[in-house]
């Protein structure tokens, strides 16, 4: 019986399900399996005997010859060896095309800078510069005036500057070359402060320079424009100078009145009169002004015993100072004034000019007893100082006029590059509204910041130490303290130096005679009357502080 397509297809799908069923059993055990297979492969490789090595026989005549080895390649040329060499060294190579690049453009500068600076050089000699900015130097009487106003003059600037007296105008004006006017000012005498505030209004409309011909007065569309002032009636003149002395006994009607209106008030004065000005020509053009005071370094920053006007004074600029300058910031239109401070040390001859002998005559003896001792120490432990040179001083203070624009380093450069005027700016920044130049300016300046307490010490030092040189030597005259002839031939010749009001040695007078002169005692009435008019101190307070100063008697003297 022939089975049917039913059967068939029947019997497929039995066999199928069984085919099925049967790897599914078995495919549980497969990893197992291939485990096993490879473990026993391992062991007959590891342990079983070497498989016999099977060399296929050759052909014979049959068999083919190996090909042949390539070619030598052909030798590289120059410049392929230049390329791989390029290639390998592409640093190097980049930096020598930089370098020859920027070499190129520093020749090339040069040459057209060169270029460039030659032709303006014949420029400036056909042509006369027109000068505009003004600037006022008010108390050219102080020895460092002079050689800054012809240096302003020389840097294209109009100097208009302020003598005392009438007979210093001619020859002021003479040493210049037709850009400096010379007119009175004297601090002395408040009444010249209007005749000189009139004359500067003329002054700054007429024609420059003022060797010109023709009328003076003729209208001028350039018309000059104030720029910056500096004050050196602030600093202390022959004129203004006083003797050192303790707070005590200076009389302020007499003494500090006058020296305060002249330094202090008269300055204030004229720069009230100035500030429209000067705020009228800043506003016109974009340059900055600036107003410069100049003031002793150790006056304006600590304050030296015995110096008390110059010191009071100079406290009283400072901080007029400081308050103009936050008043300017703070205001409309005056942004581009600057009120700057200058502490001036030791600089040129100006420090030995400005001398005050050291007196007493005048002291009480009870003043003398107190503070003679102290006095004479402090000028006998002073140190000169070595002057710094005019020339920095007035190269500062025109940085500070062009706002580092015309100084002497402004031009400086590195390689073709002009670096000085960056630095000249940053140095002129870094400084700011306040710094110190001359010897012994940048001290003080650094002993201002001490405490109180410890500056006090240190100031104090030299009487302790003259206290404790006389002490163990009782003996010890001063080498000052002689015969009054002797002493009246030491002062001329004596040098010792100190602030600029304490470079004279001290000289004692009758008061205090020296080896072979005795003591005399005041009597009871004198004594009486000098404390009745100066201070309430009994007598034998009196002659105790006497008898333990530091003088000595000579052999064969006895105290009162």
């Amino acid at each position: 019986m022939m089975p049917t397509i039913d059967d068939v297809e029947q019997y497929f799908q039995t066999v199928e399900r069984l085919v099925s069923e049967s790897l599914t059993a078995a495919s549980l055990d497969l990893p197992h399996i291939r485990e096993a297979i490879n473990r026993l492969w391992v062991d007959i490789t590891r342990y079983g005997p070497p498989f016999p090595e099977i060399h296929a026989g050759r052909l014979g005549p049959f068999e083919l010859p190996a090909p042949p080895p390539p070619p030598p390649p052909p030798p590289k040329s120059l410049i392929e060896k230049t390329g791989d060499w390029l290639k390998d060294h592409s640093w190097i190579v980049s930096g020598l095309v930089l370098s020859t690049l920027g070499f190129g453009l520093l020749v090339g500068y040069r040459a057209v800078s060169a270029k460039h600076t030659f032709r303006r050089r014949i420029k400036l000699t056909t042509t006369v510069p027109e000068k505009r900015q003004v600037v006022v130097v008010l108390g050219s009487d102080y020895p460092l005036a002079l050689p800054l106003i012809l240096e302003l003059e020389r840097k294209g600037y109009i100097v208009i500057a302020s003598v005392s007296s009438a007979e210093a105008v001619g020859p002021l004006e003479a040493k210049g070359h037709g850009f400096v006017r010379a007119l009175v000012l004297d601090p002395n005498e408040p009444t010249t402060i209007p005749i000189f505030l009139r004359s500067l209004g003329s002054t700054l409309s007429r024609r420059f320079p003022i060797s010109a011909a023709g009328d003076p007065y003729l209208p001028n569309p350039s018309h000059p424009l104030l720029h910056s002032v500096i004050s050196f009636l602030t600093m202390p003149a022959p004129s203004t100078g006083c003797a050192p002395g303790p707070l005590e006994q200076v009389s302020l009607h007499d003494t500090y009145l006058p020296y305060l209106l002249a330094t202090h008030v008269a300055p204030l004065q004229t720069l009230q009169a100035l500030l429209p000005l000067l705020r009228a020509d800043a506003q016109r053009t974009r340059a900055c002004r600036s107003i410069i005071i100049c003031l002793p370094a150790a006056d304006a920053r600590i304050g030296l015993p015995f110096a008390s006007v110059h010191a009071m004074s100079a406290a009283a600029n400072v901080r007029a100072a400081d308050v103009l300058r936050r008043e300017i910031s703070a205001a409309q239109g005056m942004g581009r004034i600057r009120v700057v401070t200058v502490d001036v040390g030791a600089v040129g001859q100006a420090f030995d000019d400005i001398t005050v002998p050291p007196t007493i005559d005048d002291w009480t003896p009870s003043e003398k007893a107190t503070y003679g001792a102290a006095l004479y120490a402090l000028s006998e432990t002073a140190k000169r100082r070595t002057p710094e040179d005019v020339s920095k001083f007035v190269d500062s203070i025109i940085g500070v006029v062009s706002s580092g624009t015309k100084t002497t380093g402004a031009g400086k450069a590195v390689y073709g590059i002009g670096v000085g005027l960056a630095y000249e700016k940053v140095k002129d920044w870094i400084r700011g509204n306040r710094f110190s130049i001359g010897a012994g300016a940048g001290t003080y300046t650094f002993a201002s910041f001490l405490p109180t307490r410890l500056l006090d010490c240190l100031l104090g030092l030299p009487h302790i130490l003259v206290g404790v040189r006389n002490d163990l030597l009782p003996s010890h005259l001063p080498a000052n303290v002689t015969s009054p002839s002797a002493d009246v031939a030491k002062t001329t010749s004596a040098d010792i130096s100190a602030p600029p009001y304490l470079r004279v040695p001290f000289t004692l007078p009758s008061q205090y005679p020296g080896k072979g002169t005795a003591v005399q005692p005041a009597s009871d009435e004198d004594e009486m009357a000098s404390d009745a008019e100066s201070e309430s101190v009994g007598s034998d307070t009196e002659s105790s502080s006497v008898e333990s100063s530091w003088i000595s008697l000579g052999p064969g003297e006895s105290p009162p």
